[in-house]
């Protein structure tokens, strides 16, 4: 998945959901970066970002970056689950 399609894809969506990994427990998505063509989601502290704090930063990166976690996994796609957005 690509940086453009992810926010094409969440456009429509609540923007108060708090972004996470679909992970058991759920670990809160808190961050991004880029490097290496590659848009890095960050699971460093307990605070997620909402789908409104996506939007926001993801203005600053190359639309054409792949989304990955930050361990280098490649995300697929995502689904919502309460009031989550989980990437999987």
């Amino acid at each position: 998945m690509r940086l453009g399609e992810l926010i094409t894809l969440v456009h429509l969506l609540d923007p108060s959901l708090k972004l996470g990994l679909d992970t058991s427990p759920i670990k809160p998505i808190s961050g991004m970066s880029a490097a290496d063509q590659q848009l890095l989601l960050h699971t460093v502290t307990q605070t997620p970002l909402t789908v409104a704090g996506l939007r926001q930063h993801a203005a600053h990166f190359d639309q054409d970056l792949t989304v990955f976690r930050s361990n280098d996994e490649r995300l697929y796609g995502f689904r919502q689950s309460g009031h989550w957005l989980l990437f999987k």
